[in-house]
Formats: C-alpha cells, structure tokens, sequence
C-alpha cells in the first residue's frame, strides 16, 4: 500500500483499504480492513476509531425516529468488533461528494464541491461494531437528502478532527451541570447524558430542551427515563413554540418526568430553571446560531458575548461551554 503521504492519484489509503477488502471472502474482509485503518500511517486526534483523513463505513441499518428524524446506523470493520471510542463532548465529521451548493444558489445548484457536517452520534460507548446518528431532513438539506436517499450497504465518508473535541468528561470542578439545547442540538446534551447519569456520578443536573412542538422533540423517551430514575438529581424542562413568545399549546402541562414551559429559552426561563452563576457551575450551550448568539454569542467565539442571556445573569466564559 502507498504511504499516506505518497497516495495515488484518485486512490487513497482508504478507497485501495475498500477495494482489497472488497476482493477478499466474507471472513476475511473485516480483519483486513481493520488492519489497513490501524495503520502507523494514519494521524488521529483523540481516542477515537476513526482518523482524522476521510474512512468510509457502511450504513447498516435505518429507522425513523420523528416525523422529520431518521436514525442510522454505521458500521465499524473489526474482529473482534471495536467500539467507535469518540470522547464525551466530541463529534465526527461526514462528507456528502458533489453536494456544495453555490453561493446563492437553489436546492439543485451544486457546485461540484463536497458538502461537510458535524454530528455527534447517541450511541453509548459500550456499543461495539457500529455508532448512531440522529438525523433531522430539512427541506432542500444538501447532506440530510443525501443520507435520506442512500440504501442500505451505501459507504459514507467520516474523519474525526481535534477541532471537533470539546469539553470534557468529568468536567473537572464542576458539581452543578446545565444543558440549554434546542432541536438537534439535543445530541452532544445526550452524550453528556450517558455519562452524567451513570451509577458514578451523582452531581446535579438541568436540562432545558427547546423544541418547536411536542411532535418535534428529539429522544423523549430516553430523556424522561433519566428524570424518572434519578428525579433527585436531574431535572429535565421541555419548552414549545415556534415563536419567543408562543402560548403554550392546548393541553401542555408538566408531568411527573418533565416541566412544561412554552415560548423559546430565554432570559426569564434560564433564572426559573437553571443553576445560578458560580465557579462549581457549567453551562453547555447547543442549537441553532440563533440560540448562540441569544444565549452567549457565537458558537465560533471562545467569549461569552458581551449583552448575551449568561453573560446579563453574570455567568463567566468558565462557567459556559459552546458545543
């Protein structure tokens, strides 16, 4: 195989890893391509499976998770299977070919350029040979079309990159955890979740979920478990509305699981619900630019934005982690 530095043209390490394997019988195929992505060649920026050059791994299973939300599923070669070992508070990076669209252009004005997302899977790490994605379809969505319209056995291209690691598990000093979320941005809270919530930890936690309507909240179910089971310790807070000052719709109140708010998280929620300012306290921020820019400015910016909802309540740039 060619070094990683002196790749054929048009053949990678990873496409010459998939042909060979592709030539081998059935038995063989995952220790040979195991061995190829273990390779000395390849760079990798955590603990993480996947390296930080493009890996394509197969979609093995689909399943609708909402009404605009699918689920999948992607497998990772090895015998035996290994685990995708992606730290807390980290996400990979896909890659859909020839689906840059031009600036300003219309839903089929491609480029020819690749189109590149984050997603952080919601997978527990104890899954081995495979790692999850939740998956919202927008409406002319270069990637989500993309992953919408692939069958089964169809590679999809990942790498993993130290940019992508954030905050990390056990956040050191901090006792008191908030998560101020909306839509998709539920992922990396869930993440954090499945550590959070294990039998070893025993801090606080607030999670306030933002979502347009009942029908769009992501990973209810799961959520409501860890209110139910650990009610001492988590409290979990779902806010409706399409608008900042939306009424609550008809027949939405809080349960035994979860309190109901309505409107969109802001200023007022974040002091009924979250916990105060305090060097002991972390607040994890993740949503649309306009939740970040409401809340604590950019998500590209290290700064609690000056006017932002937490930097008015007096939290610190400490206190608050972008993810």
């Amino acid at each position: 195989l060619p070094d990683r530095g002196r790749d054929l043209p048009g053949l990678t390490l990873n496409r010459v890893c998939v042909v060979m394997a592709r030539l081998l019988p059935t038995a063989r195929r995952s220790r040979s391509l195991a061995r190829c992505f273990s390779s000395s060649n390849l760079e990798y920026a955590s603990t993480c499976w996947l390296p930080t050059t493009w890996v394509s791994l197969p979609l093995v299973a689909r399943e609708q998770h909402t009404h605009d939300t699918t689920l999948y599923d992607f497998g990772i070669p090895g015998n035996p299977a290994p685990s995708l070992s992606l730290p807390t508070c980290a996400c990979l990076l896909l890659r859909a070919p020839g689906r840059g669209r031009k600036a300003g252009g219309g839903p089929t004005d491609f480029d020819g350029s690749d189109a590149v997302r984050p997603y952080t899977p919601i997978s527990d790490e104890s899954v081995k040979g495979s790692f999850r994605l939740l998956v919202k379809r927008y409406q002319d969505g270069s990637v989500s079309d993309y992953l919408h319209g692939l069958p089964l056995g169809a590679t999809v291209d990942f790498r993993h990159i130290s940019f992508n690691v954030k905050e990390q598990y056990p956040f050191e000093g901090k006792q008191r955890i908030t998560l101020l979320c909306g839509g998709t941005g539920i992922a990396p809270m869930y993440q954090a979740l499945l550590k959070l919530m294990g039998p070893s930890d025993t801090r606080e936690v607030t999670l306030v979920y933002g979502s347009k309507s009942e029908a769009d909240i992501l990973l209810r179910d799961e959520l409501e478990a860890f209110a139910q089971a650990a009610p001492e310790r988590f409290k979990l807070v779902h806010v409706l509305g399409d608008r900042p000052d939306g009424a609550a719709p008809e027949g939405w109140q809080s349960a035994g699981a979860y309190s109901a708010s309505s409107g969109w998280i802001d200023k007022a929620k974040v002091e009924e619900f979250c916990h105060p300012p305090a060097d002991d306290t972390l607040v994890f921020v993740c949503g649309v630019p306009g939740l970040y820019d409401s809340l604590c400015g950019p998500r590209t910016e290290r700064d609690l934005a000056e006017g932002s909802v937490l930097h008015q309540l007096g939290y610190s740039a400490s206190m608050v982690a972008k993810m």
